[in-house]
């Protein structure tokens, strides 16, 4: 079995259709001030607790709580709105379960978070198996696990940000940038960039040794 394992926000997910106005709103919401656009968007990614490090810095656990609670309600609000996957990743996740290629995500965030997005973006019946974070581990650790269980004669991570590129590294696969995502300068000495999805799908093929037929 070959895989190939998706990072989700800035790689299938078109995050920012939603989720900075839902920390905009959530931050003014808990009594703190919203930063630029670019600095909400460079966060996209990261694992929550970093998140909320770099957003509440200074303020104590009560209103880290109340943020908490409170952004989950309104990205999920938002998400069901304006959520949508980047165009043509839903026919590229088709054509490589055409060609026998399993896949899946693994994100820095919750079970359901993963699943909600999933939903949200119509991705659902597209995604073989799902690994979120763990405990208080990081992309590296959800990586290995996820290839632990499922233990794939071949993988490759596909990702927009330096986290998703050092998880492939650190557990020795290869990895496909997406110069679409958050992260462009991260990822530029990718063993594949990609400018689109369907980029992406000739990366994976490549990498995975199906080299790409009429075209692809």
């Amino acid at each position: 079995m070959k895989l190939a394992v998706f990072d989700v926000d800035g790689t299938l997910n078109e995050t920012e259709r939603y989720a900075v106005r839902a920390y905009r709103e959530t931050l003014l919401a808990v009594g703190r001030p919203a930063p630029p656009d670019a600095r909400i968007l460079a966060l996209f990614g990261e694992p929550p607790q970093r998140i909320e490090d770099v957003l509440l810095r200074g303020c104590g656990p009560q209103v880290r709580g109340e943020f908490a609670r409170l952004i989950v309600k309104k990205e999920s609000e938002l998400m069901r709105k304006y959520g949508k996957a980047y165009d043509g990743t839903a026919e590229m996740l088709w054509e490589l379960r055409q060609k026998g290629i399993r896949t899946a995500v693994c994100s820095n965030t919750t079970a359901e978070h993963i699943r909600s997005v999933l939903s949200a973006i119509r991705l659902t019946n597209l995604i073989d198996y799902s690994q979120p974070l763990e405990g208080g581990g990081t992309k590296t650790d959800s990586l290995r696990c996820l290839l632990k269980k499922t233990r794939p004669e071949a993988a490759c991570m596909v990702g927009d940000r330096r986290f998703d590129k050092k998880a492939a590294r650190d557990n020795g696969i290869p990895f496909v940038g997406c110069l679409y995502g958050y992260g462009r300068d991260e990822v530029l000495d990718a063993d594949f960039v990609a400018d689109s999805p369907r980029e992406v799908l000739r990366g994976v093929l490549r990498l995975l040794g199906q080299a790409p037929q009429n075209g692809t």
